[in-house]
């Protein structure tokens, strides 16, 4: 089975299982993934947003976790 890498932006870091089933079993493996998308992702291209693992890829696309602050600016006349 090949390694499992993540998905985001061209990354091919090779991700880690967080926990094994069966350790003798690849398929019982569970990685990291996105919570909207369900790709791969690593912890450097995911943030945590209200409990929720999302990749980058899909926080730019929805706009999720970042929002502006509407700031005033005042000019002199």
């Amino acid at each position: 089975m090949p390694a499992v890498k993540c998905s985001v932006d061209g990354c091919s870091r090779k991700l880690q299982p967080v926990e094994k089933l069966d350790p003798r079993d690849r398929e019982s493996w569970v990685y990291r993934e996105c919570d909207v998308c369900f790709r791969p992702v690593c912890e450097q291209h995911s943030t945590e947003v209200e409990g929720r693992i999302v990749c980058d890829r899909c926080r730019r696309e929805k706009g999720m976790g970042l929002e502006l602050i509407p700031l005033e600016i005042k000019l002199r006349s």
